[in-house]
């Protein structure tokens, strides 16, 4: 299920982040402080579910609800209780209060996907085809297709195209989350690769177009694997 999270608070940003991306089926596009940065995504592309502060400095959650012609499933997460009836009277999925604890999430999560099984008679998650990153104060997209590789350097990473590179903050883990792992993988701890861009490997390195990548001790058995 494509996933949005909007929350004012960068720690619960930071902890959202962490329990989406331990979901298999939550394929998280956005997770941003700016509620009108996810207003903007949730009018222009389909979403099917929103986490969702209620309480933030510009726009409250309830406005920013209200204010959507194509609803998506929503799950409020909130440090305030006295919106619960507000919130189930827009049809929300959930409301979870904070400190929300992993297992309480995980409930809301299930209720959500039940009800995605439902709508679309079936229980498959949705499978995009693009990444959307943030770079340099913009939210872009980058097709599965475009991309040749991606290198990890610490907070960062490197998204290489054949037009151009692009950088964002985000660690290689986070961004291996949203690559589909038929296409895409690890070579090494600062390397992941499309597999359909690899024009030839060696033991230690393998190459894409003219560059030549390392090819880790640890991940050597799994590139012979998939490349043979």
């Amino acid at each position: 299920m494509r996933t949005i999270i909007i929350d004012d608070e960068k720690p619960a940003i930071k902890i959202l982040t962490t329990f989406v991306l331990k979901i298999p089926f939550l394929h998280l596009e956005l997770a941003t402080t700016n509620a009108f940065e996810g207003l903007e995504l949730l009018n222009t592309q389909k979403i099917d579910l929103l986490l969702l502060d209620i309480e933030m400095p510009d726009i409250t959650g309830l406005e920013l609800l209200k204010s959507l012609d194509q609803k998506p499933m929503v799950i409020f997460t909130t440090a305030y209780e006295n919106y619960a009836l507000q919130g189930y009277d827009l049809d929300i999925v959930d409301y979870l209060v904070k400190p929300i604890p992993f297992e309480r999430f995980l409930k809301g999560i299930n209720k959500a996907h039940k009800l995605y099984g439902l709508t679309n008679n079936t229980i498959e998650p949705t499978k995009p085809d693009h990444l959307l990153l943030k770079v340099e104060y913009k939210t872009i997209k980058i097709a599965f297709d475009d991309i040749l590789y991606i290198e990890g350097l610490k907070d960062y990473v490197k998204v290489y195209t054949k037009q151009k590179m692009f950088l964002t903050r985000l660690n290689l883990k986070g961004i291996e989350a949203k690559l589909p792992p038929t296409d895409f993988l690890r070579i090494h701890r600062s390397y992941i690769v499309s597999l359909a861009k690899v024009t030839s490997f060696q033991k230690s390195q393998l190459f894409i177009d003219n560059k030549d990548l390392p090819v880790g001790n640890a991940y050597r058995d799994e590139v012979v694997r998939k490349l043979n």
